[in-house]
């Protein structure tokens, strides 16, 4: 499922929308500094961690349930999602776990009702909760 321009999402953002999910539109550009859709995204992926929002996103041409916990730039400047999928299935065949998601990659984007409790956290000493994120954005 294909939705409009991300930038149409501002709306859907700030109103609540006729159904019982918020729609997150995707297009595909690389750098949240470079595209202000991108950063649009990040801003309101940021809202759902703030908000401890499941998310039902559509990922590779499949769908997950997801709870956001990180939302930041890899030292290669893409934009990602660190997510505990609780629900489909990825390149891993696993259901549950933790995931990076390409920003740029996610097809479509649902915040669901229901919230979660964040996971546990278990960094290595000395290092960041949030591996792969090299400048977070937003954490829980």
């Amino acid at each position: 499922m294909r939705h409009p321009a991300f930038a149409a999402s501002d709306r859907l953002h700030a109103a609540a929308p006729e159904s019982d999910a918020r729609t997150m539109p995707a297009d595909d550009h690389e750098h949240a500094h470079e595209d202000p859709r991108l950063a649009a995204r990040a801003a309101w992926l940021t809202a759902a961690i703030r908000a401890r929002r499941a998310l039902h996103l559509l990922y590779n041409g499949s769908w997950r349930v997801v709870h956001p916990h990180a939302v930041g730039r890899t030292s290669r400047d893409k934009t990602v999602l660190l997510a505990w999928q609780t629900a489909g299935f990825g390149r891993s065949g696993e259901r549950e776990g933790w995931r990076m998601f390409d920003v740029a990659r996610i097809d479509a984007v649902e915040e669901l009702r229901a919230t979660f409790t964040p996971r546990p956290r278990t960094p290595r000493a000395g290092e960041a909760w949030t591996p792969g994120i090299r400048h977070p954005i937003s954490a829980l």
